[in-house]
């Protein structure tokens, strides 16, 4: 029976590695064509277009994977109901339940594989990648489309513009309330760098107004040294997607927010997604077990890729439209994030329930 396994286990991932590579040359194919468009801006050329796209294929392998696992279980185990090799399994005495959970030791495997990509890998190369694209085109981080990023660091409200390579900040407005909430001083720097020595933040070409009962008294200073909660790690979380950060990254900068009184369900459910990841993966494959035992047992490849992508489709829709309804109508984002992986999962189980 271990022979049995090994060989579904081997033929599952085989298929899926496939899969993996096919859909990553795809990705990266019309990933070329987007960079293209801004070849020759500043320094961002032929090598740097290439080590930009190398860089980022951890995160494109990481969001992939569930896709590719889908369509390995799909075209794998299919071929093998093709060829009535699982027919003569279940003739042997293996029942639907041991060759489902063959299938699914894959997935386990490849999860957690999955799992240290997306923890130690990705989340790193991912915000160097960034940087390097940044710095080649001669452009600042862009942290917030718009007006930048705004944090809240006791009494005091920061908004800054952009951050710059090097962990610079440009354009950085302060604003201090008092117990009233009544603005008390408004800071205006040009920049600031972070002393690491002393784990402060010099501020640079400074504008201070201060609000008094009768006037506003204004003054330009060159150079003002200040303490912040923020520090170049929480900038490179602000500087990153909240679904590209690692789950060390993110409950931390959790904590930060809700100190603060800041509003941190969108990283809340970036969180829990991770958490669920290798849940979403198995499911992802339990999903298409179904059509491999059911009426697509005899399908072509042709048919099964058009079910995986179809699944695929509606996984990725269902996931986004619960995630942004779920911050939409302050729902626990932990509804957003196992929804849609409990609701393949239980639609596996009661189509295969019904083929026993």
């Amino acid at each position: 029976m271990k022979r049995i396994d090994r060989y579904i286990i081997k033929t599952v991932i085989g298929t899926a590695v496939v899969a993996l590579l096919v859909l990553l040359t795809l990705e990266a194919f019309f990933s070329l064509l987007v960079e293209l468009e801004d070849f020759g801006k500043g320094n961002y050329g032929l090598l740097q277009i290439m080590q930009y796209l190398i860089l980022t294929m951890p995160r494109r392998i990481y969001e992939t994977f569930p896709m590719a696992l889908l369509l390995g279980g799909l075209l794998g185990m299919g071929a093998l109901a093709s060829g009535s090799e699982l027919i003569s399994m279940r003739a042997a005495g293996l029942s639907l339940l041991r060759l489902v959970g063959s299938a699914l030791q894959a997935g386990l495997m490849l999860g957690l594989l999955a799992l240290v990509l997306g923890e130690f890998v990705a989340p790193k190369t991912e915000f160097i990648a960034q940087q390097l694209r940044s710095t080649a085109k001669s452009e600042a981080i862009s942290i917030r489309a718009g007006r930048g990023f705004w944090a809240r660091d006791g009494n005091y409200f920061i908004n800054v513009r952009a951050v710059l390579p090097g962990v610079r900040l440009a354009d950085i407005y302060i604003y201090e309330i008092n117990e009233k909430s009544d603005l008390k001083l408004a800071l205006r720097a040009a920049g600031a760098h972070y002393v690491d020595a002393s784990g402060r933040w010099v501020l640079e070409d400074v504008s201070s107004s201060s609000m008094e009962p009768e006037r506003v008294v204004t003054d330009a200073i060159a150079n003002i040294t200040v303490n912040s909660a923020l520090n170049p790690r929480l900038l490179e979380i602000l500087a990153t997607n909240p679904k590209d950060l690692s789950m060390r990254d993110l409950l931390p900068y959790i904590g930060y927010l809700e100190r603060n009184g800041l509003d941190a369900r969108t990283y809340r459910l970036a969180f829990w997604i991770k958490v669920l990841a290798p849940l979403t993966n198995l499911a992802m494959l339990f999903i298409a077990m179904p059509f491999v035992f059911g009426s697509q047992r005899t399908a072509g490849v042709g048919q099964r890729l058009l079910v995986g992508v179809f699944l695929g489709l509606v996984f990725f829709l269902f996931n986004r439209m619960l995630g942004n309804l779920v911050l939409l109508y302050d729902y626990p984002p932990l509804l957003g994030a196992s929804l849609p992986t409990l609701s393949f999962f239980t639609v596996g189980t009661y189509a295969l329930r019904r083929m026993r």
